[in-house]
């Protein structure tokens, strides 16, 4: 694990000066080779176990591993691998849902590396968003719900008409009996465990994820990767793991029973730290494995899998600075232009000519000088484009939350408003008037509003205290907590 040298934690967040690992990722450290043996494989995913030792022997657990958690200390060829990303996000989302009755839902993460496919991809069944059930449309088109939250992958459902025979079997009725009562019995085995002080639900997914990643460093592509959100959600649920020819045909059976034993569905059922690391594959480091390099394949489906993550990354990192709520919905709209059939996703050269169209062509430019041309691969690179928007939304919301944090400081504390320690944490009353009198803040509250060019100030501004002030008599108090603050004026600026 990375060195922790100081800690500091402001209202907001929590600052980790770590010690400094400049050895590249793993992605980078492969793809820069041309030669990569299981042997090699069997000594990174070691590292990795290692590296959750000491998180799991005191009762701790990441949550949401993936390669991007790791860094190599240096650049020597045998540097170690350290753990570099302890989850922390993940954490503070569920202490928030438990702590706020208002807090997004605790199953189902509010979190960027939840959107992003090739990050959702090693998350294991626990921990995973659940499925979006897919709508049924009729055979005619029909309009697709402009919600962020939409992943359906959109296929057409056809739908008997009213004066037809219905079977008396409601399937979907009867699917969600069987799985409520499938959770049911593994809560109670997760009990018996639990008591026991065996083996723990959370832990258990990081070993998942361990076996995830195995898989991906073996193969070049992750166990459960798909075009669209959705579709990866279903193949992570589902659990089935299958080792393609030719793909795993130069791979170890020993490799093959450790990766198994890690993706076990039930979490009861997997392994647990020290099983993974008393495994054959890991203890002998893959010494049976064939000799030499594995398949062409292999270097040729990871370059793809890595080529697709980088340009979700970049994609919406790009949109958060520079696309407002109305560029958003334009996006939208023509990425299903482009998407006839509704399934969610689309190429990446199809988005970049969205982007070209929408009046980015250096954004379009950049994903190909970049990423296509610097990653070649005979096949393409799909992007869920409603997973993405997603991302997007989330980070410009927290981004706004940042800005509002950082004006809010500033016009309290410039009024005398703030304690000793300087910090302004809540808005009384008293001080609406000076908070939402601020132009620098009316002016970032209209820029969160798509219409807000045909909306008065005045009115917005208007709504907005009247709404802080019935939350303030509902909660019989004469000030508002800067989180729940936010989280009112985001409510309202949405319904506008």
């Amino acid at each position: 694990i990375a060195k922790v040298l100081e800690v500091f934690e402001d209202y907001v967040n929590i600052h980790l000066v770590q010690e400094l690992c400049t050895g590249g990722s793993i992605y980078e450290r492969i793809l820069e080779r041309q030669y990569f043996t299981e042997q090699e494989t069997a000594v990174l995913v070691k590292h990795m176990l290692q590296a959750l030792v000491p998180l799991h022997a005191n009762h701790m657990y990441h949550g949401s591993l993936n390669p991007e958690c790791f860094r190599f200390l240096n650049t020597s060829p045998h540097s170690p691998l350290k753990l570099v990303d302890f989850g922390l996000e993940l954490k503070a989302h569920r202490w928030d849902a438990v702590e706020h009755v208002s807090g997004p839902d605790l199953h189902n993460p509010s979190l960027p590396h939840f959107f992003e496919t090739c990050k959702l991809v090693f998350v294991a069944p626990e921990f995973a968003p659940p499925q979006q059930p897919r709508k049924k449309k009729e055979a005619s088109n029909s309009h697709l719900s402009s919600s962020g939250s939409d992943f359906s992958e959109g296929t057409s459902t056809w739908v008997p008409e009213p004066d037809q025979d219905r079977s008396l079997l409601d399937e979907e009725l009867l699917a969600s009996v069987l799985t409520e009562h499938a959770e049911w019995v593994e809560e109670q085995r997760f009990a018996l465990a639990s008591s026991s002080g065996y083996w723990t639900k959370n832990q258990a997914a990081d070993v998942w994820s361990i076996g995830a990643m195995a898989f991906l460093l073996l193969c070049g592509y992750p166990p459960f990767f798909a075009p669209s959100r959705n579709a990866i959600l279903a193949r992570i649920h589902r659990g089935e793991v299958a080792f393609d020819p030719p793909f795993w045909s130069k791979i170890s059976e020993d490799a093959k029973s450790f990766v198994s034993g890690c993706l076990q569905h039930s979490f009861w059922d997997r392994f647990n730290i020290q099983d993974a690391l008393n495994h054959p594959w890991i203890l002998r480091l893959a010494d049976n494995s064939p000799s030499g390099s594995m398949f062409a394949s292999f270097m040729l489906n990871l370059r793809r899998f890595y080529r697709t993550s980088l340009i979700e990354i970049y994609t919406a990192s790009i949109l958060v600075k520079k696309f407002r709520q109305e560029d958003l919905q334009e996006f939208l709209c023509r990425c299903r232009e482009i998407d006839m059939s509704g399934n969610g996703f689309f190429t990446a050269s199809d988005l970049k000519h969205v982007l070209t169209a929408l009046g980015h062509p250096g954004i379009a430019e950049t994903i190909s000088t970049r990423f296509l041309q610097m990653f070649r691969h005979p096949g393409e690179s799909y992007i869920d484009y409603m997973a993405l928007l997603d991302s997007v939304h989330l980070q410009q919301q927290r981004s706004f939350e940042d800005e509002l944090w950082r004006h809010f400081q500033r016009v309290l504390q410039s009024n005398g408003r703030c304690g000793v320690d300087g910090v302004c944490s809540c808005l009384s009353l008293d001080d609406l008037g000076i908070v939402f009198g601020d132009p620098v803040i009316v002016g970032l509250l209209m820029r969160e509003i798509p219409d807000g060019p045909g909306l008065e100030d005045a009115a917005v501004c208007h709504r907005l205290l009247e709404a802080v002030r019935a939350e303030c008599a509902a909660r019989g108090s004469q000030q508002l907590d800067f989180r729940c603050l936010c989280s009112l004026i985001l409510k309202q600026l949405k319904a506008l």
